[in-house]
Formats: C-alpha cells, structure tokens, sequence
C-alpha cells in the first residue's frame, strides 16, 4: 500500500512538473520571439525580395559580424607594381609585428585620369601586382600580423578622392563595383580580417542606395567583416552604416587652433576626448563598433593643427610623438572602439619624398610612442 501511495506522489509530481515546463515554454515563446527585433527578422528582406529566414546565415545580417579586437597597426602603402612584393617588406611586417602591432592595412591603388572621369584602372608602375599584393599577406601571416585589406582611389592630376565629380556617375559605380569585386576576391581567398569598400569618397557616400549595392556584391564574394572609411568630415553623412559592420573613420581631427606656441599633452588629450565622445554618439546610434581606419600627424610644426595635409613647416618629431601618446591616452579602454590604424609606414618610399616630415613614424620619436601605445592599449592599461 505505502508503495502504491508512493508511485502515485512521484506520477503526480512528474506530471507537474511537465506541465509547468510547457506553460513557461509557452510564456517564453510569446515574450522572447514576439519582440520588435524578431518581428523585424522575420519581415527583413533582401534586394531579391528573400526573407532573412530564407537566406544563407552569412547574409541574413541579424547582427553585425564581429571585428577581431582590437586591430592595431599601420597602413603600409605602395605605389609601384611590385611596391608589396620586394624583400624588404617581409622586415617591414617583422619590425611592425614587434612594435606592438596586431594587423597590418593594405592598399592597393587604382586611378581615375580626371575628377571628372567615370572609370577606374590600374595605373601601369603604380598600382601593385595582385602577385605582389598576396605575397604581402603571406609575410604579414609569417609575422603574426592580421590583414585588412583597404583598396584606394586616386586622381591622376592630385585631385583629392573626396573632391570627385563624375560625368555619368552610374557608370562611375559600375566601374567602382568591378574594382571592389576584384579585392573582394582577393580578401576571401586570403581570409584577411577585414574588407574595406571605400575611403573618404565624401562627393559620392550620400548615394546610399548605390552604396548597398556596392556592400552587396562585396558580400557575394567575401563573408568577414566589411567597412567603410569615411573621412573625418564625413563620418556623419553616411547613410549606409547600417549595411557594414564597423564605423570607420579617417581620424585626422585638428586637435589645436593656438598659434605661437606648441600644444601641451593635456590639451590634445581633452580634444581627442570630446572627439570621442562624438565617436562614440555615432557607434551608439548606428549600433556599430568604430575602427580608426587611419589616423596620423606629420612630422612637422603644426602637425597636430591640420593633421590632414603636409604644409610648408619645419620637421617637429616631438609634436608628432606627442599627439601618438594624446591619442592612446585618449582612446585607450573605449568599449566603441576596436582598432586604431596609423598612418602610414611606407613599403616603398622613394627619394624625392621628405621622410623628416611625412606622417611616417619610421625611425622617429613617434615610433617609441606607437609601440608603447600599442602594448599598452592591447594591455588595457592604456
């Protein structure tokens, strides 16, 4: 009899127990899945008219794709056919590697002959050989370094990227696409870290819809993450955010308006504050991560003042160092922020160019500060 009543307790509190487990069940599928964000899911459809249900996870886009954290290093430019390709860049991903860095930035060039133009090449003896290109991601892979790979345009006559005009700017786009989807492929053979669809086109990024495509087709072809360099000026004007998975910024910010006298690290650390601040509003709004895409000083008397052009002033490696170690100090343990990528370290310098005031920190007291920025924000003691 007692083993009969017994039987019958436990019958009795399995089925509770089950029943309770499906009245929850039911309560969490309504609150959980009946939300905003599910419903935006379920409805969210691609340019063919697939529902994100249906299409491969890659695509779906739910979420942005994660940025490895954090990208540290430089953007290491050519300018000649095998600029990528020499021995010598094979020392230059070494001697980043020990500087602290995590990624090296590569960009391949292609030109337009006028502002005005409406294609885009290769410029025989200035854009690197694809051969080259991939050579440099090889070395970067022996060194430890992680790849972004960041493709330019430039203007035959000097006319700068973010001031371009073309005549037919659909055509503009269908050459820009092809230019994009031949990196593209070389940025998914190679599993670099991340691809970059434009930089600083500041003329041609309020075109968003043309712009999706662009990251459309971008994402055919490569599947990590994927960004933008907007220009300091710029960042704000981009509608298509929402479409990438980091915020880049081309971050030459002027940091001092004083004349007569050299800034002092607590100056250039509260403008590199409050530009943070503004940084972080946008990484907040768009629900983004931000990358520093480039950001750099030259070597030069008010270099901190007009970051963004080499003027006529005399060689001042202690101001370009100074504005490193403001940035680190200002930049370092932000939860927004997961790269910072220096502008620039040349693979093939050549001699007419004025190294003691170019942004460069290669053999300058900015290398000091760079390596120690670098350690240090990877510490987080930064």
């Amino acid at each position: 009899m007692a083993a009969t009543v017994w039987l019958t307790v436990k019958a009795t509190v399995i089925w509770t127990v089950v029943l309770l487990s499906a009245a929850i069940g039911i309560v969490l599928s309504q609150t959980v899945f009946n939300t905003d964000e599910a419903a935006n899911f379920a409805a969210r459809q691609d340019k063919s008219g697939a529902k994100a249900s249906e299409m491969p996870l890659e695509q779906a886009d739910v979420f942005p794709r994660p940025i490895p954290d954090p990208l540290l290093g430089l953007n290491l430019t050519a300018y000649s056919d095998d600029g990528y390709g020499d021995e010598e860049v094979r020392k230059d991903m070494n001697e980043l590697a020990a500087l602290g860095s995590t990624t090296v930035v590569l960009v391949p060039t292609w030109y337009m002959d006028a502002p005005d133009s409406d294609t885009i090449q290769r410029q025989d003896g200035k854009t690197p050989s694809d051969d080259s290109l991939v050579q440099a991601m090889e070395w970067a892979g022996e060194s430890g370094l992680g790849v972004v790979l960041k493709p330019h345009i430039d203007v035959a006559d000097h006319t700068y990227r973010g001031e371009i005009h073309p005549r037919d700017r659909g055509e503009w786009y269908r050459s820009y696409r092809e230019f994009i989807r031949h990196y593209a492929d070389i940025a998914a053979s190679q599993s670099v870290d991340m691809f970059v669809v434009g930089t600083e086109l500041k003329t041609m990024s309020p075109d968003t819809e043309q712009w999706r495509e662009v990251i459309r087709e971008a994402r055919e072809r490569y599947d990590g993450p994927i960004s933008y360099a907007a220009n300091w000026d710029e960042v704000e004007q981009v509608g298509f955010w929402d479409d990438l998975d980091a915020i880049g910024a081309d971050a030459y910010y002027p940091l001092f308006s004083g004349t007569g006298r050299a800034p002092t690290l607590p100056e250039l650390v509260s403008a590199w504050r409050g530009i943070a601040y503004h940084l972080r509003d946008i990484a907040s709004h768009w629900e983004r991560p931000v990358v520093l895409t480039e950001v750099g000083y030259p070597s030069q008397v008010g270099g901190a003042s007009e970051p963004y052009d080499i003027t006529d002033q005399p060689p001042d490696q202690a101001l370009q160092a100074l504005a490193y170690r403001a940035t680190f100090k200002a930049l370092s343990g932000s939860g927004w922020l997961r790269g910072i990528e220096w502008w620039s370290w040349r693979a093939d310098p050549s001699p007419e160019e004025r190294t003691e005031i170019e942004y460069s920190p290669e053999g300058k007291q900015a290398q000091g500060e760079l390596a120690l920025g670098q350690w240090s924000f990877k510490s987080g003691q930064g």
